[in-house]
């Protein structure tokens, strides 16, 4: 039997929907990007393609950082540091819910060099020691393991600074 053939067509009429308020952010839109250029793509889904690029082309659309904002504030939390990378995939993240407790993220591009990856992770690195020592907040000495929540904002952060150490063990 053969399986289903997955449709980006509901995620491109999404997209454009997003666009037309200038609401798709470039994460949002090399996702799109990516989905469309990794699959045989049927006429419908090639015309809504051409019609979202069309779209980004009139209409200038916020930045990851302003829809991470938004979204955090959406559901009374905070956003404490992040960064998205421009010339490609990535992007690491420390938030607060609204409950208090501390989540991060992280991806960076596989497709990138290990040396570009090694210098998008110490880019993200020396920014987040900045934003530590604005914080008041100090690096943990000891290893962090990775969890969903982190119970303090010293915790999250430290974590994150162990994973952009390893830059090769971030998949994404």
């Amino acid at each position: 039997m053969r399986e289903p053939r997955y449709s980006i067509l509901v995620d491109i009429q999404d997209a454009i929907e997003r666009a037309k308020q200038g609401k798709l952010a470039l994460y949002w839109q090399r996702t799109i990007q990516r989905e469309y250029r990794c699959k045989k793509v049927t006429p419908a889904e090639q015309q809504a393609y051409e019609q979202l690029q069309s779209i980004l082309s009139e209409v200038p659309q916020w930045s990851d950082e302003e829809e991470l904002h938004h979204d955090m504030e959406n559901i009374e939390g905070k956003l404490w540091f992040c960064h998205f990378w421009d010339d490609h995939y990535s992007m690491v993240q420390l938030t607060e819910d609204r409950n208090g407790k501390y989540s991060t993220a992280y991806v960076l591009d596989r497709e990138i060099t290990p040396d570009v990856r090694k210098a998008a992770a110490l880019q993200a690195q020396k920014e987040l020691v900045d934003r530590m020592q604005a914080w008041g907040v100090s690096l943990l000495n000891a290893p962090v393991p990775e969890q969903m929540k982190y119970a303090s904002l010293a915790e999250a952060a430290s974590h994150l600074m162990q994973v952009l150490n390893a830059p090769e063990c971030i998949m994404g």
